[in-house]
């Protein structure tokens, strides 16, 4: 054989070796594009867990403080109500009015409650007779 021919095989094999690299090359790559991806995804993954974990945890301590606070109120509520019902015990319930002025009240009352019961009687306020500018005599004037 001659060099052409030796020349033209190595040509091909160098040819067929080139194609075969860059195929090679060209799936390596992807595959390490690919691992790539997965470490990013993973690593993605951690910190979402991690950032789950911390809301969490700052619920947690918000449902606490809540609590707390709930508590406090309750605690709060408790006591002036006791102090309250306290209250209400030591001292007797005093009238508003006196019982002179009750009575009186209460008479005046039962006087207008049978007042009422007249379907003629004059409304309340109004005076039955002369009051006021009018009760004197009209004749009467001022001579100077």
């Amino acid at each position: 054989m001659g060099t052409f021919t030796w020349v033209g095989i190595v040509i091909v094999v160098a040819i067929a070796a080139f194609f075969v690299g860059a195929f090679v090359t060209k799936k390596q790559f992807k595959q390490d594009e690919l691992e790539q991806q997965v470490e990013q995804a993973k690593h993605s993954l951690e910190q979402y867990r991690q950032d789950v974990a911390d809301h969490l945890a700052n619920t947690g301590k918000l449902v606490n403080k809540m609590k707390e606070n709930y508590d406090q109120l309750l605690s709060h509520v408790e006591e002036t109500n006791q102090l309250l019902l306290e209250d209400r015990n030591k001292a007797p319930a005093e009238p508003f009015f006196s019982k002179e002025t009750t009575e009186q009240l209460q008479a005046s009352l039962k006087e207008r409650s049978s007042d009422r019961s007249n379907a003629d009687a004059q409304p309340a306020d109004y005076v039955s007779g002369k009051s006021g500018l009018f009760a004197g005599d009209m004749n009467t004037s001022k001579a100077s």
